[in-house]
């Protein structure tokens, strides 16, 4: 039997290095709804972005993806210079980039699935839960250096999912009316069989057994099929937070990625306790239905989400972790992004001053 039990694929040179996915929507500058047109762009991007811009799921969508990264401040530059080539190869085509997690008039009728066997694969296995699929994320990959860290960022991952959520949500509407929740991004993501919150897990072996299990069931082909919140990705040696909606806010971008390496880093070398999955599950629900001021539950006690972010970042702090790390210089921002009110909220302002869902679009078109 082949198994996925690999330690050398952890990164022992260039550890806690960051690399950023952001899927974009693709948009007609006129009517503002999704246009079928990453055919178009991917065959008009310069050699140099061919291997960092990838096609998604929807023609009305594309990927960026960064190098491997010193820091989050490198990887969101990487990120802005990629979109605005991106903005001027679509201005010709009335083709606008929005960093919408959810478009809020959109229907599976007005796209187009990318003609592709994998795709197409899981569209047939996947049936209406695909169709209506209709979303998009931000993915941070960090470089760990061994199993062991692998496996305790990994848990403590789990545990602080929900504040990386807040701090991104940014879908409050679909299908042309509000949600009442902050991010409804992750409501349609858990509809797959293999995403949301995954369970905790006592060493890097015991990971790879349920993942060889996977494989040699048919049930997926690699980890790429398997769509949790957080994962260990065996190819690349990281941990891929995946709870992210996605936006673009430079300042925002860069926070969450100092944030989580700090996270990876200080989990490292201190293990959280493992929490009852229930406890998990509710505190997850509150930041897609609360956002920021939603309860985090530790213990028998709870918080508000950003006051436990705000610990966090001092927790971290005060270990020394920001100040070893180019990180340091984000802590303010941290802090600041925290306190500022979350995108969600922001879009439910504009929406009700405009009472039109249009408005909310555009505030989110890039360039």
């Amino acid at each position: 039997m082949i198994s996925s039990y690999k330690p050398d694929i952890f990164n022992t040179k260039r550890p806690f290095t960051i690399g950023m996915e952001l899927e974009i929507r693709l948009i007609d500058r006129k009517t503002l709804m999704p246009k079928n047109s990453s055919p178009y762009l991917l065959q008009k991007i310069p050699l140099e972005l061919k291997t960092h811009i990838h096609k998604e799921l929807l023609q009305s969508m594309l990927e960026i993806v960064t190098p491997v990264c010193r820091d989050s401040k490198e990887a969101v530059g990487f990120i802005t210079k990629a979109l605005k080539t991106l903005v001027n190869i679509g201005a010709g085509k009335d083709i606008a980039l929005a960093a919408l997690a959810t478009h809020p008039l959109e229907t599976k009728e007005d796209n187009e699935i990318v003609h592709d066997p994998r795709y197409e694969s899981l569209a047939r296995e996947l049936q209406i839960v695909l169709k209506n699929f209709l979303i998009s994320g931000l993915h941070i990959h960090i470089a760990v250096p061994d199993e062991k860290s692998a496996i305790r960022a990994y848990n403590a991952s789990i545990k602080y999912l929900p504040l990386f959520l807040a701090l991104s949500a940014n879908s409050p509407f679909a299908l042309g009316e509000d949600t009442g929740l902050y991010s409804y991004r992750n409501k349609i993501f858990e509809r797959l069989p293999r995403a949301g919150i995954p369970q905790h897990f006592e060493n890097y072996r015991h990971y790879c057994g349920l993942i060889d299990q996977l494989v040699l069931t048919d049930t997926i082909e690699s980890i790429k099929d398997v769509w949790w919140d957080v994962r260990i990705h065996q190819k690349f040696g990281t941990i891929e937070l995946r709870v992210c909606d996605a936006f673009y806010d430079p300042e925002r971008l860069r926070a969450i990625g100092s944030l989580y390496r700090g996270l990876v880093r200080y989990a490292s070398g201190n293990p959280v306790k493992h929490e009852y999955y229930q406890i998990n599950k509710q505190n997850k629900w509150n930041a897609i239905r609360h956002g920021l001021n939603g309860k985090f539950i530790e213990g028998n006690r709870s918080v508000s989400i950003r006051e436990k972010i705000h610990s966090l970042i001092d927790e971290i702090d005060r270990s020394g972790i920001f100040a070893e790390s180019p990180d340091i210089e984000e802590i303010n921002a941290m802090h600041r992004v925290c306190a500022k009110a979350s995108i969600a909220s922001k879009l439910r302002n504009i929406y009700e001053k405009n009472e039109n869902l249009k408005s909310v679009i555009e505030e989110e078109l890039i360039g």
